[in-house]
């Protein structure tokens, strides 16, 4: 397995304060790689490294996909890293998901004012062009997960928000035919299909 992750098999007689952040990350997949898994959940598994050793942590989980067919649930607050290893990206706010749809229908036509917020959010790696933009992330502070905002629990960083926001929770409804779902009561562009919210069908889901 150590092969697998790119490590020297003299690896196993090293101790953890031996190895660098990324063949620690290596270590850490291979051992859950041991029990065989069909899904692995990888919680910001390259948030603490450098951009250099992030990138061959993912193109390394990707092969390693490819290879054993494995399955990946990707949590991160990096929409840049999420959209490099998904072709289903969900955006989750205070517990509740906000939109999910394929990948680049999120990342380049995002629904929701917290993803684009997110998005927004991603460093430019020119300095000019980042002293240029005027988008500048999500603003306010982040509520209280044990008592959120009523209904929307986005609405108090919204710059969309209305009173509507605060008395009603919205559903989460199809935007696309191919998947794109967001809840938001005034979302950053208007549905493309005309399903009943109860009657849609999220990603992953049959209506057999």
């Amino acid at each position: 397995m150590l092969d697998e992750v790119g490590l020297p098999r003299a690896a196993v007689e090293r101790y953890p304060h031996e190895f660098s952040g990324g063949q620690r990350q290596r270590l850490g997949l291979a051992r859950a790689l041991i029990l065989n898994p069909k899904l692995l959940v990888a919680d910001e598994p390259v948030s603490a490294l450098d951009v250099s050793i992030q990138a061959q942590i993912l193109n390394l989980m990707q092969d390693l996909q490819h290879d054993l067919g494995l399955t990946y649930l990707f949590i991160s607050h990096d929409l840049s890293v999420v959209r490099y290893m998904s072709e289903t990206i969900g955006v989750m706010y205070l517990g509740k998901l906000v939109e999910i749809g394929p990948a680049d229908d999120v990342y380049y036509l995002p629904v929701h004012p917290y993803t684009k917020g997110l998005i927004d959010a991603i460093p430019v790696p020119d300095p000019l062009a980042e002293l240029e933009t005027k988008q500048k992330g999500v603003a306010g502070e982040l509520p209280s997960n044990i008592n959120p905002p009523s209904g929307c629990r986005f609405r108090t960083r919204c710059p969309r928000a209305q009173e509507l926001c605060a008395e009603q929770e919205p559903p989460l409804r199809p935007f696309t035919a191919e998947g794109h779902f967001a809840a938001c009561h005034f979302p950053l562009r208007e549905p493309q299909v005309t399903v009943a919210p109860d009657a849609a069908v999220l990603p992953g889901e049959s209506l057999a």
